[in-house]
């Protein structure tokens, strides 16, 4: 299985993105998506699982969680947009505040492409694919599964070809 993983879209749509995601099978968005067309073009490509962050306070966040707990082949997710930190996200985790009990822990918020084992738990950052704070550029990033195991993930860097929400 094939996920597609974007966060931080900020009603930018990188028009990479449908090239990049052709052939996923499922795509987690973590929340600061700006306006609903970035979803519906998201949708376009492939089923899409969404969250709300902390700049999508009004329409979007109304209509979505703010976090989401579900299994991709064998794998226990949670999506949600900003984590703290991990070590006290991995003690929430243990606490039982998420059900069923996260593996695999994507987020956005920092606009820092992440991939990294903490504690038993593997958290994922696809970076933001809309406008990166800190002089870092657009990324996405692949992950591939099979059964309960990641096979590889692979950070993509985009171009700054967007199309713009107003």
């Amino acid at each position: 299985m094939f996920v597609g993983i974007i966060s931080d879209t900020h009603n930018r749509f990188p028009t990479e993105v449908e090239t990049v995601f052709s052939g996923v099978d499922v795509i987690l968005h973590a929340g600061d998506i700006g306006k609903y067309q970035v979803l519906e073009k998201l949708r376009s490509i492939a089923p899409t699982k969404a969250v709300y962050g902390n700049t999508d306070i009004y329409g979007i966040a109304s209509t979505l969680p703010s976090k989401l707990t579900f299994k991709l082949e064998k794998i226990n997710f949670l999506l949600l947009h900003n984590i703290g930190n991990m070590r006290n996200m991995v003690w929430k985790i243990r606490r039982g505040d998420f059900q069923p009990s996260p593996r695999v822990i994507v987020y956005g918020h920092t606009h820092k492409p992440t991939f990294q084992e903490y504690m038993d738990h593997i958290f994922i950052n696809p970076g933001s694919a809309g406008l990166p704070r800190g002089g870092i550029p657009p990324t996405v990033m692949i992950l591939e599964i099979s059964g309960a195991h990641i096979i590889r993930h692979k950070i993509i860097r985009l171009k700054s070809d967007f199309i713009h929400f107003n």
